[in-house]
């Protein structure tokens, strides 16, 4: 009986696996349209500063900074990359995406950074690929970086 039940959670968990290997892939629609970031799908594992702020599920402040739009940018890439489990997609001026990959289970996170040009304001939307809920992981990445940049404004 033991055998069987091992045998099951470990079918059970290949198959998580499994599941996670196949939906991990990068969405093809991320980016800058019209001054928008990709809006969040309904599910409660994307965060963005463009969403609508009653929508408090999805809704973060954006980020307001001093420094020059490309100091600031430079500097989170910096931070990302610091932090061992980030690989940056795409780089060019005002606009910033990375992948973050959790350690345990391998799942991915897609975070974009924008710099509208004429605005000292920085955008951010960080989402999950997989899953319904991410216990909060978006919302807490974005509040540390709020806390990194503003230590580094002081």
């Amino acid at each position: 009986m033991f055998r069987w039940i091992l045998v099951f959670i470990t079918a059970l968990f290949v198959g998580f696996l499994f599941y996670i290997n196949i939906n991990n892939d990068r969405p093809e629609n991320l980016g800058i349209t019209d001054g928008l970031l990709m809006p969040c799908p309904t599910s409660p594992n994307c965060i963005s500063s463009q969403a609508e702020v009653s929508d408090e599920v999805h809704y973060v402040e954006p980020i307001i900074y001093k420094q020059s739009y490309l100091e600031m940018q430079l500097l989170l890439e910096k931070y990302f990359l610091d932090q061992g489990n980030a690989r940056i997609v795409s780089s060019e001026l005002g606009y910033f995406y990375v992948e973050i990959k959790s350690s345990f289970f391998g799942f991915v996170d897609d975070v974009e950074l924008y710099w509208p040009e004429a605005d000292s304001v920085l955008h951010i939307r960080s989402a999950s690929r997989v899953g319904y809920s991410d216990m909060d992981v978006n919302r807490d990445r974005v509040l540390k970086m709020k806390e990194f940049i503003s230590s580094y404004q002081q």
